[in-house]
């Protein structure tokens, strides 16, 4: 048994793409729409958790995802002054736990050019790009949705509208949902180089948090270029600080003398933590960013977007085999919950110890996670945690 229609799919991004795969793999007939002629090529969200990992080995991705990611296998929060590690969490603590015991730097755009050809080759999957959503009309018994294309507008119909479109999402849009949360007022600044951690910090593990009142920093190793995240001033000037003498200057300062190095990329961005008020209006469904954004602190966002993708997936495979609709609602709520408080949570905890600037608290800090890397069991209930498997402990 299946629906008597596809299952539409807007956003081909990682999200939108995982849930084509799961379904397509199902045997399910599903039609995926991207706004966009080609795939997006910005590095944007690099990180992946053992639990991705684990959903890309059951849809026979893993091998290659990984094949061009850099596994990071200890994770390190330092403080700034003086310049020493805090914590050291060696990921090898959860070894008995997944049998991918790191987190895996890849860019979001390398990875969806590995799920998409993987997508395509699914005899009931189509991939659509150059579609971009305008909108859509729920009849009960299917939804008709109006694609904006070079050759003009086109109509799909289908059993169910998922929305993967992202954080603007058309889909939420057309629904008119709320979209309730919260914008950080810090701004961030990327830099991305050919330098190492170690060219940064002798001794840096691949995955750095340096805490420091007023400008902490975030490095991430990817296979060939470091992201160096840094807390804006400010008062700082954004046009100003983007200038490369004072990106060089900036990470001089921070760091010290360090080799040459040259700049790859750069941007300036602000960070949301927003939930849709509920993640399902009759066939109509979101996830993902469309569903839920967080703060990057601990790369949760676009996992947890993955997860919602094989949680639907799992849903609908469960439904096209006879199970009731209602398997929906219980998507929509137990993403929303997990979203709410256990994403937002988590990321948002990373954050406030970021940036926290009292002088009492930032020593509590520094003792909770350098006690939590030295003991054993406490390391792997924090580990556990980061690498979204905690229902393990």
């Amino acid at each position: 048994m299946t629906f008597d229609r596809p299952i539409l799919i807007a956003g081909a991004g990682p999200v939108g793409l995982s849930l084509a795969l799961a379904l397509g793999r199902a045997g399910i007939p599903v039609e995926i729409f991207e706004a966009d002629a080609e795939l997006n090529s910005e590095i944007r969200a690099s990180t992946f958790h053992a639990r991705t990992l684990e959903l890309f080995k059951e849809w026979e991705i893993v091998d290659e995802i990984i094949k061009h990611g850099d596994i990071v296998d200890r994770l390190q929060y330092w403080e700034r002054e003086p310049r020493r590690v805090i914590a050291d969490f060696d990921f090898n603590a959860i070894a008995q736990d997944t049998p991918f015991p790191y987190r895996l730097q890849c860019p979001q755009h390398i990875a969806t050019r590995v799920l998409k050809p993987a997508v395509e080759s699914q005899p009931s999957a189509n991939v659509h790009m150059g579609h971009r959503l305008l909108d859509f009309v729920d009849h009960g018994n299917c939804v008709a949705a109006r694609f904006e294309t070079e050759n003009g507008i086109v109509e799909h119909e289908g059993a169910y509208l998922c929305g993967a479109d992202g954080s603007h999402s058309a889909v939420r849009k057309t629904l008119d949902l709320g979209f309730q949360g919260k914008t950080y007022e810090d701004r961030f600044l990327l830099i991305g180089t050919d330098l190492k951690t170690s060219d940064l910090l002798p001794g840096a593990a691949q995955v750095c948090y340096i805490f420091d009142p007023k400008e902490w920093v975030i490095i991430l190793n990817l296979p060939d270029i470091v992201r160096i995240v840094f807390r804006m001033q400010d008062d700082e000037d954004e046009t100003t600080a983007m200038q490369e003498a004072n990106l060089r200057a900036r990470i001089h300062n921070f760091f010290g003398s360090v080799v040459p190095f040259a700049i790859k990329t750069t941007q300036l961005y602000r960070v949301h933590q927003r939930v849709a008020d509920t993640f399902r209006v009759g066939r109509a469904i979101l996830l993902g960013d469309a569903a839920h954004n967080n703060n990057p602190s601990g790369g949760m966002g676009m996992n947890s977007g993955i997860h919602d993708a094989a949680n639907l997936a799992d849903k609908l495979i469960r439904m096209a085999n006879g199970e009731a609709d209602s398997l929906l609602d219980q998507y929509a709520q137990e993403r929303w919950d997990y979203a709410k408080y256990s994403v937002q949570d988590h990321s948002d905890k990373e954050y406030e110890n970021m940036r926290m600037t009292d002088e009492d608290r930032r020593a509590s800090r520094n003792r909770m996670l350098a006690e939590a890397a030295a003991n054993p069991e406490k390391a792997r209930a924090y580990l556990l945690r980061a690498a979204m498997i905690e229902d393990r402990v």
